[in-house]
């Protein structure tokens, strides 16, 4: 897929669409896009108190969420690390972005899912490659999204351990695996210790280290 035309569309769009901070459709360098079999799949971009960036289809410093900075980083980044250590996968190496690409401080579901459909063609395409046999959902919205894209199957529900909130694991024709977990920026699963056995028992893993 070609990057050029991915800024262009979304430099186009940001404010037709009523965003005015910027945008971000994927959180490492364009070329993850090539040699990734892990989607790390995010809602949207929140507020870069740095300002740097903040117009880019990717980010070609490097994942996102491994970036050091001056300003606070969001919880995101410890989760995702996390993440990818339970995983057993390179940080650096896993295909991470958003289903909708502009920044907000707030997700704002009125306003903001029905531009989901911006990059909707984006990530079906990506699916579509045969590269892909993981995602990592955070959160209902990008997982509705995703199955629904998919047309992937249910294959298991857990309590999450968290309140009454569960998380799923789905699987599509093609043998993609989908994972929908809670979204990261609010509940850090992989800090707490209840939710750690359901982790690995949904994504089949043995223990945690």
């Amino acid at each position: 897929m070609d990057r050029d035309y991915w800024q262009n569309l979304l430099a186009r769009d940001e404010q037709l669409r009523g965003y005015d901070d910027g945008f971000k459709l994927l959180f490492c360098p364009w070329r993850v896009l090539e040699t990734a079999d892990t989607l790390f799949l995010s809602l949207n971009p929140g507020n870069d108190p740095s300002g740097e960036f903040m117009r880019v289809a990717s980010d070609e410093r490097g994942n996102s969420y491994l970036i050091k900075r001056e300003a606070k980083h969001s919880p995101m980044a410890d989760q995702y690390r996390r993440l990818c250590l339970l995983i057993g996968k390179d940080p650096e190496e896993v295909l991470a972005g958003a289903i909708m690409p502009f920044r907000t401080a707030k997700w704002d579901k009125p306003r903001d899912r029905q531009n989901i459909s911006v990059v909707r063609p984006f990530w079906q395409n990506v699916l579509a490659t045969g590269k892909i046999d993981r995602v990592f959902c955070m959160g209902r919205e990008v997982e509705d999204e995703v199955v629904a894209s998919t047309k992937a199957k249910l294959k298991r529900e857990l309590p999450a351990n968290w309140g009454n909130l569960k998380i799923r694991s789905y699987e599509t024709e093609s043998g993609i695996q989908i994972f929908g977990l809670l979204h990261f920026s609010t509940y850090k699963m992989l800090g707490r210790a209840e939710c750690i056995p359901q982790l690995t028992e949904l994504l089949d893993i043995m223990q945690f280290e």
